[in-house]
């Protein structure tokens, strides 16, 4: 080499140079971004660039790309672990000093060095709606801290296109943390007219009230009806990239049924908010309908004995389908075992019976007349009260006679055990004299005895209902 020349040197690294060019354009020549109409991308680029492609591990093959979260994975190149685990010590020590602020700053600095790791998204937006909401005192508050989990949540999702886990999460948000804790009453209001009126106009934070194609109209959804978007998306999901939920997070079958089970939320929670009449009735017709004719017809399956025999089977399946689905009497036999185990887990013989009996206008009309006794009697209107609670009971006991199996459901149990109990004692307060005794036929009356004993919890709920708010 001595020997050469300094140009014929230059001219040997220069080829050197163009010959390791070669296998380093050969594996990592980039891809192009644009697409052609049938989906194809028009330069496949390198052989990394193809692989990436054709197993779907490319950054944009995973979901939305963060320029700036790629601008630091590249400036910190193989210090990103010592980066992360240093800012998962700073977001714990400014959660322990109720730092809010920096624990956000944290977190999002975390997400930007991790932001294709599911569990970091989870855990961070499940803290911030669970665990940093019941901080505050403020209601307002609380749910400020439930939104940014929602959101945060939603943010993952985005991130991570192909997570079942995410959006199923995220859904949990919606149906639970809205629709059934303690402030539920308040969050469901929130959900609709967000109480940061300034900024949001008398109407909902569009960056919460969001469902999987984006924002919804300018009023809104009800949560539980967001709920229902958020778990079919995750049920899509799922059936598309064959992704499952985690092991242990829920049964498929319970998993896939939750699309549906939210639309029966939504129709109880109207009744709750003391609305009825058409608008309740057809929600309860509605989630009826998707429990039998959609999630009632899917197809699902499971595996059965030792050799762990795969076995399909539809919830909503007749005698004639059953014997349509086995080929010999042995599979029969596992497929009825299936339908009626897999019924069990997500009580669809309840719901199937609740919803038929929930969309007679008859059952509209006595959940009506009750909630207005209540109110009456609230306000010590015992004369006004009497002749709904009454109507209300005979109601009832008519929809009991037409679906029995709901007797012993501990729903009805208790609104029937607390209409009675109203009737009881507008009859010792208004109607009878020193010395008289309540009727002793009156509607319900099987009901009232056979569930004697349940009578603390019924009282202590009617006391929590009414008396306190009546000042007795």
């Amino acid at each position: 080499m001595n020997s050469l020349t300094s140009q014929q040197r230059k001219l040997v690294y220069l080829g050197g140079i163009l010959l390791l060019l070669i296998p380093i354009i050969y594996f990592g020549l980039p891809s192009g971004g644009k697409k052609t109409a049938d989906g194809q991308t028009q330069s496949s680029g390198g052989r990394l660039a193809q692989l990436r492609q054709q197993y779907d591990l490319g950054e944009s093959n995973l979901g939305d790309v963060d320029p700036s979260s790629v601008t630091m994975n590249l400036v910190l190149l193989g210090l990103r672990g010592i980066a992360v685990n240093q800012l998962w010590i700073q977001m714990d020590a400014a959660k322990d000093k109720k730092d809010w602020t920096s624990m956000l700053e944290a977190t999002q600095s975390i997400v930007k060095l991790q932001p294709h790791f599911e569990k970091v998204w989870d855990f961070n937006g499940w803290n911030l709606a669970w665990n940093t909401s019941v901080e505050w005192d403020a209601v307002p508050d609380r749910y400020y801290w439930v939104k940014e989990g929602g959101k945060f949540m939603l943010q993952g999702v985005g991130r991570n296109e192909k997570s079942t886990e995410l959006r199923f999460r995220a859904a949990t948000i919606y149906q639970k943390k809205i629709g059934i804790a303690d402030e539920s009453i308040y969050f469901r209001k929130y959900f609709r007219v967000d109480p940061d009126t300034e900024r949001w106009k008398n109407g909902p934070d569009t960056d919460f009230n969001t469902g999987p194609e984006g924002p919804y109209q300018a009023e809104g959804k009800d949560n539980y009806l967001v709920a229902s978007d958020w778990y079919q998306a995750a049920v899509d999901n799922e059936q598309r990239w064959k992704i499952p939920l985690k092991q242990g997070t829920l049964d498929r079958t319970a998993f896939h049924s939750l699309p549906a089970r939210c639309l029966f939320d939504y129709a109880q929670g109207l009744q709750k908010d003391g609305q009825f009449g058409e608008i309740t009735r057809e929600a309860w017709a509605n989630a009826l309908d998707s429990w039998i004719n959609k999630f009632g017809r899917e197809e699902l399956f499971s595996v059965f004995g030792a050799n762990a025999i795969p076995v399909k089977f539809v919830l909503e399946a007749n005698e004639e389908e059953i014997a349509a689905m086995a080929s010999t009497p042995e599979q029969e036999a596992m497929i009825r075992n299936a339908i009626d185990s897999f019924q069990k887990i997500v009580n669809y013989r309840y719901w199937r019976t609740r919803g038929m009996a929930e969309a007679e206008p008859e059952t509209a009309q006595a959940h009506r007349e009750f909630f207005e006794a209540g109110e009456a009697y609230k306000q010590q209107k015992w004369r006004d009260a009497l002749p709904l609670v009454e109507s209300a009971m005979k109601g009832f006991e008519s929809m009991l006679a037409r679906y029995p199996d709901l007797r012993i459901e501990d729903n009805t149990i208790e609104e029937a055990m607390l209409a009675v109990l109203m009737w009881n004692n507008i009859y010792k307060l208004e109607i009878l004299g020193e010395g008289e005794s309540l009727p002793q036929e009156f509607p319900l009356r099987t009901l009232w005895q056979e569930n004697q004993g349940r009578m603390p919890e019924i009282e202590r709920e009617f006391r929590l209902r009414y008396l306190t708010q009546a000042g007795q």
